[in-house]
């Protein structure tokens, strides 16, 4: 399978700039996995792989459905016309999508990472960390909670929402690269996530405006929580960190079709649960090494050879 990259609408040092991929890539004339928001409009990859099956990586459903238009003008419901397959990390989405095109061409998958970016063992230094944007209410009462603890709080000091900029002063580190984030995951001993995406009052209707939009579950709460579901790498750079993820329990858990509750992670409720969560973890530390380990050892079927390897799979027994 032919693998190629256009990560010429992603933003310099994220998640998708560290798979390679393209390491993995052995072309059989026959297949491609294409990956990276542009891959649908690059003229070059569609006619060098002209009569190939086509496979197309989507690892940021459902939030296409939020915008306008793509890069070149197209609508999101058209985005994924040239492609045979497509492997979403959205459950909800793949579900809706092949029930209004009435086709079984989408895909559930995971969110892969590379080995490579395994930090070393390190002792812990830290209590607690967040890294990411402030989105909305949940986000800055996790900070309040925060800042009682010896706490790490990571953010970008460029692009980022107006939101997220009031709260840069509370930053322990900024604009780190990606692997010295995860390194400094590796030094503390618990990571704070929220498996969401907040909508902006302007995104709702453009969400609520799609075919048969009330068939997708990831957008049940557009309109009044105005959240969707989406799964967070920082859920897997905590696990090979050997970092316990307290991870915020909501009306989707889409945590738990990759990770189990209590045994990888632990739930929080709401804020004060945090503040309590995070105390008893740090009472008891030392308890929760097996919860360490068998994260560690799930974030290991992970991996970006792992999700080539499950295509390829889904290839032959699609022959």
């Amino acid at each position: 399978m032919l693998i190629l990259e256009d990560l010429s609408a992603e933003i310099p040092d994220t998640n998708t700039y560290h798979w390679n991929l393209k390491e993995l890539s052995d072309d059989d004339k026959k297949n491609v996995l294409m990956y990276g928001y542009n891959s649908s409009n690059n003229r070059e990859f569609h006619e060098k792989t002209e009569g190939y099956n086509k496979i197309y990586f989507n690892n940021w459903a459902p939030c296409e459905f939020a915008q306008e238009k793509d890069h070149y003008g197209f609508s999101p419901m058209s985005y994924d016309d040239k492609f045979n397959t497509i492997y979403s990390i959205c459950p909800y989405t793949v579900d809706w999508m092949n029930q209004i095109q009435n086709t079984k061409r989408y895909k559930y998958t995971f969110y892969p990472f590379r080995r490579s970016l395994i930090p070393d063992r390190t002792e812990k230094q830290y209590d607690v960390i967040y890294h990411g944007g402030i989105h909305g209410k949940e986000h800055v009462q996790m900070l309040e909670v925060l800042k009682n603890y010896n706490y790490r709080y990571c953010t970008m000091t460029r692009e980022i929402n107006n939101l997220t900029r009031n709260f840069v002063p509370m930053a322990t580190n900024t604009d780190l690269q990606f692997q010295e984030k995860i390194n400094l995951v590796a030094q503390t001993k618990i990571s704070v996530c929220y498996n969401m995406v907040h909508v902006m009052p302007k995104q709702k209707s453009r969400i609520l405006s799609r075919p048969m939009s009330n068939l997708n579950r990831a957008f049940s709460s557009v309109g009044h929580w105005n959240v969707m579901p989406q799964f967070k790498t920082r859920i897997h750079e905590a696990a090979i960190s050997r970092t316990l993820n307290l991870v915020r329990r909501d009306e989707w858990n889409v945590v738990e079709d990759f990770y189990e509750p209590e045994t990888e992670f632990i739930y929080f409720d709401n804020e004060e649960d945090l503040s309590s969560k995070i105390t008893s973890v740090l009472n008891n530390w030392d308890e929760y090494s097996d919860v360490l380990d068998k994260a560690y050892n799930r974030a290991m079927t992970y991996t970006t050879d792992n999700f080539v390897s499950n295509i390829r799979k889904d290839i032959e027994n699609d022959l």
